[in-house]
């Protein structure tokens, strides 16, 4: 097979992958609460949760999404009592966003399901070995650089 034939292929296998999870993140779930979260509110809580506060601007440009979208979502996790939403006591301008006792246990869940999740994943990919892994990352990281910039 040539270089051309192996890298179509990997694209075609990407873009299954891509609409796989995309199904699997339009299911809304509970993350440790009553609460029915889609997979997207519950990685913005595990962002806010990984940053400790953060704001739109800095979670519109960690997951690029606008910061329309982002304050909608903010908005319903704050319904949900899962965020806050406060001034920056030092820039009037600045809305602090951070977890909420009950975003705090989301967060705790869904950190504790990705390690069950990525744990039994791993079993099925034991056939490649660490530096596989790392060939896979750098190759994704230069395709997503080359896909960003053609979207610009």
């Amino acid at each position: 097979m040539s270089k051309e034939k192996s890298f179509h292929e990997m694209m075609e296998t990407i873009y299954e992958l891509s609409r796989h999870i995309s199904s699997y993140e339009s299911i809304p779930r509970k993350y440790g609460t009553d609460d029915d979260l889609f997979m997207v509110e519950a990685h913005t809580i595990n962002l806010i949760g990984d940053k400790t506060q953060t704001n739109i601007s800095e979670l519109s440009r960690l997951t690029n999404k606008t910061k329309g979208a982002l304050s909608q979502m903010v908005d319903r996790l704050i319904k949900k009592d899962m965020l806050t939403k406060t001034k920056n006591p030092l820039d009037n301008r600045e809305v602090i966003i951070q977890l909420t006792n009950k975003g705090k246990v989301v967060y705790d869940f869904h950190k504790e399901l990705d390690k069950v999740n990525y744990r039994e994943l791993l079993k099925g990919l034991e056939q490649f070995n660490e530096e596989d892994f790392i060939k896979y990352e750098k190759i994704s990281f230069i395709l997503l650089g080359l896909m960003q910039e053609n979207t610009k």
